[in-house]
């Protein structure tokens, strides 16, 4: 899945993990385990790839993706924080949308690896840019734990004097066969369709992809399951700390509209994310923190 990416190494870090280069130098933390294979960057602290070994990846990437240090990348586990869609007006002008982490440069934290699989934590911590655009001292952990499931948690702790409230996703693409193989069920049955002016409306909580999607639903009340007949497999999601999940697909209007996605390529992705969206936010006092978590298997 990402062998079009032409990587090399320049650093074991252990035995199953280690940092590569692309042609411009552009960085990845790349995972190859005997039980699976990830990769992530650390513009972004993205998560790009995750496939279980002898399984098709459940991490969607696109083909045209763009690596830089300047834009989100299209694909993968982007990281929407401590804003999801437009920064709150008070904040002033000319934010990016959906937050900074998934453009800032993230740090490794602990990586430890067993027979099972590999755990690790990629950090963000509060500076002098940042508390330009949101002034609020923090520490924001990705804690990823690798082995035949996902598990990503975010965790935001709150290292100032003052309190916050956050919006955030994981904006999770998964991969999927093609749109008319696959049934989305356990979803909350009340929802605010986006491409309605976020219209509110009902259904039975199960979903079929055969065109555009851009919906917020509210918090499923157990496990999301994506049935893929084609890939032959049911991707099993739980999400916790959120209050809602969004779920998304550009179908072909939308992915024509985009210089990094190929034209197909919403013929093979979907997106179901772990989101607080909520205007009100989720509160996070002095000295606290809160997970946002999903589960895939």
């Amino acid at each position: 899945m990402i062998s079009h990416l032409f990587l090399n190494k320049t650093k074991s870090l252990t035995p199953s993990a280690s940092l590569q280069v692309d042609k411009n130098g552009f960085e990845f933390l790349i995972i190859e385990h005997k039980k699976l294979a990830a990769a992530f960057t650390l513009h972004g602290g993205h998560l790009i790839h995750f496939q279980p070994v002898n399984q098709a990846p459940i991490i969607w990437l696109s083909k045209t993706a763009i690596f830089d240090d300047q834009k989100a990348i299209r694909g993968g586990v982007p990281i929407c924080w401590p804003w999801f869609g437009p920064a709150s007006p008070e904040l002033g002008g000319n934010l990016p949308s959906h937050g900074f982490a998934r453009t800032s440069k993230w740090s490794i934290g602990n990586i430890e690896e067993t027979e099972e699989g590999v755990e690790l934590e990629l950090k963000l911590v509060s500076d002098e840019k940042t508390l330009a655009m949101w002034p609020y001292q923090f520490e924001l952990t990705l804690k990823a734990s690798l082995t035949e499931q996902l598990q990503l948690q975010l965790i935001t702790e709150n290292k100032g004097t003052q309190n916050f409230t956050y919006r955030s996703a994981l904006h999770t693409y998964l991969n999927i066969g093609t749109p008319e193989a696959v049934k989305v069920s356990g979803l909350n049955e009340t929802f605010a369709n986006s491409l309605q002016n976020k219209q509110l409306e009902t259904g039975d909580g199960s979903l079929a992809i055969d065109q555009a999607i851009d919906s917020i639903y509210n918090k499923a009340q157990g496990e999301i399951q994506l049935e893929d007949q084609q890939l032959q497999r049911t991707l099993t999601i739980t999400n916790t700390g959120n209050d809602s999940e969004v779920v998304w697909s550009p179908w072909i209007e939308g992915a024509t509209a985009f210089a990094d996605m190929p034209d197909d390529g919403y013929q093979t992705m979907l997106c179901i994310e772990s989101t607080i969206t909520r205007s009100e936010g989720h509160f996070v006092s002095s000295g606290e923190q809160h997970i946002l978590s999903t589960l895939i298997k």
